[in-house]
C-alpha cells in the first residue's frame, strides 16, 4: 500500500496496523521516501554482522588459511640461514 506524507499523518495507527501485514510505502510528492514494515520483518531482514578480529596478527592468519600455496615453485629451500652478509676483518691478523 502507498500513501502520502500527509495520510500517514492523519492515519498512523492504520498504516502501523497494515504493516503488521505488508511494508507500506510513504511519499512526498509521489515519490516513496520511506517504507514501514513490521518489526519482526525488520528483525529478519537484519542480520548482525560477522565477527571482525581486531589484532593485525588474527587477520593475517586467517589470510594465510585462506590463501595456501599449492607448491612451492619459485621458493628457495631454506636450510641454513647464510652468511654471506659477514665479511673478513682486513684488521685482524688471524691470531685471536
Amino acid at each position: 500500500m502507498t500513501t502520502s506524507i500527509a495520510q500517514t499523518r492523519q492515519q498512523l495507527s492504520a498504516i502501523i496496523e497494515a504493516a503488521q501485514h505488508a511494508p507500506q510505502v510513504i511519499t512526498k510528492h509521489n515519490a516513496p521516501v520511506a517504507v514501514l514494515v513490521s518489526a519482526e520483518y525488520f528483525n529478519a531482514c537484519t542480520a548482525p554482522p560477522p565477527p571482525v578480529s581486531t589484532r593485525l596478527y588474527d587477520r593475517l592468519q586467517a589470510l594465510r588459511a585462506q590463501h595456501v600455496p599449492t607448491d612451492n615453485a619459485g621458493l628457495e629451500a631454506v636450510d641454513a640461514p647464510k652468511k654471506s652478509w659477514k665479511r673478513n676483518n682486513p684488521f685482524a691478523d688471524g691470531t685471536a
